[in-house]
């Protein structure tokens, strides 16, 4: 099951229509309640999350056409970076009209009828620029000055830019991400280790100014703690999980969603398929997050030249690492992230940067050379 020359991977595509379908049909039994109460209508919100995916699509097909190399061709890379830390810094401009707040935190900017969160495209523009150096050889990002320090600080102004929102949960996946395509590329560990040793206890320093960072670590680390209070979201997911038990109660027939389980259509969709289809489902879904991972490196084992390789991996690594984190946060395993689980929660930024990724991906794989040789052999 490899993608030919001249066509996209099929399986990547059927894996992620399947996510797509199950998100929209728990998206709809998870918000119904929330439609009603917020929008009087009940299907107000499962038509714009189904909005949002038939535009994804549309990304998906065009990005799948273009060639990916007109990236680095048109030297598109650094214009994309620029772009994504003026955005960044836009939700930070004191009295900005655009800007919208939630819960605490500026993350978001109105553009014209769209809602949309910088920090999504952050990613992409990240992945493309760090591709953009790998690409140029194992020696460039192993030279600590050429190679090394550039990709770090875009990284950087992106950390503190986000920040400042504040969206601890971006910085994190954005690290991850770095951390992947660099180890990946050949970048040296002395560089990796001694930067992240530099930066953990800035990091933890500005985290303990935040309070709701630090009512979250507690939350983790004790959760019986407080469990009407910090806790309580997580007490509702595992409540979602365990009710739901081998087999689920049946698509639409959650109970937690009804109020009781804070974000259950977005950060904690995974909780409401938990109770809907039960462990076995959950099993299946997670397997799936398994299989796309696993066809986004073999399109990047069979990639024709170095930038779309490492273009690959980090698309990859930028859905993985999300997904990942997204269910260990709904089973307990971190603190609260405030990260959607890609195709599957209420569609926005993410789902459209995740559908444009893909598209990308299929844009490596329509022009692969055919994969060979082992993974981690052909990605170095």
């Amino acid at each position: 099951m490899t993608a030919g020359k001249g066509r996209g991977d099929r399986v990547l595509s059927g894996v992620v229509l399947v996510l797509l379908l199950l998100g929209s049909v728990t998206v709809f039994s998870s918000s119904t309640s929330m439609s009603a109460a917020w929008f009087g209508s009940s299907t107000r919100m499962i038509v714009n999350h189904l909005t949002k995916i038939m535009l994804g699509l549309v990304l998906l097909v065009a990005f799948s056409q273009l060639d990916y190399r007109v990236i680095l061709r048109h030297r598109l890379t650094a214009p994309l970076v620029g772009v994504a830390v003026l955005l960044l810094a836009m939700t930070l401009i004191p009295e900005n009209p655009l800007a919208v707040t939630r819960k605490g935190a500026t993350r978001w900017l109105t553009v014209g009828f769209m809602v949309i969160q910088p920090a999504e495209i952050a990613k992409l523009a990240l992945v493309t620029y760090i591709a953009s150096i790998l690409a140029q050889g194992e020696g460039r990002v192993r030279d600590y000055k050429r190679g090394f320090v550039p990709i770090v600080t875009v990284l950087g102004i992106f950390s503190v830019l986000l920040m400042m929102q504040p969206n601890f949960g971006n910085v994190l996946t954005l690290t991850l991400i770095t951390i992947t395509m660099l180890f990946l590329g050949g970048a040296r560990m002395t560089h990796l280790m001694s930067s992240g040793a530099a930066a953990m206890p800035v990091l933890g320093v500005i985290a303990l100014q935040k309070g709701h960072v630090v009512r979250r670590f507690t939350a983790f680390l004790n959760p019986d703690a407080d469990p009407m209070g910090a806790s309580f979201q997580l007490h509702q997911s595992l409540v979602a999980l365990g009710s739901g038990g081998m087999f689920g109660r049946g698509i639409g027939a959650s109970r937690q969603s009804d109020f009781f389980l804070p974000d259950c259509h977005t950060d904690f969709v995974f909780a409401v398929l938990g109770e809907e289809l039960g462990l076995l489902g959950t099993v299946a879904i997670v397997a799936l997050f398994g299989l796309l991972v696993w066809r986004g490196l073999v399109i990047a084992r069979g990639a024709r030249d170095l930038f779309g390789r490492y273009l690959a991996v980090g698309i990859t690594a930028m859905i993985g690492i999300v997904a990942f984190l997204n269910v260990a946060v709904v089973v307990g395993l971190t603190p609260t992230t405030g990260l959607p689980l890609p195709f599957l929660s209420y569609g926005g930024s993410a789902m459209l940067v995740n559908l444009a990724g893909v598209g990308i991906l299929q844009s490596i794989a329509a022009r692969s050379s055919g994969p060979s040789g082992r993974v981690r052999t052909a990605i170095r």
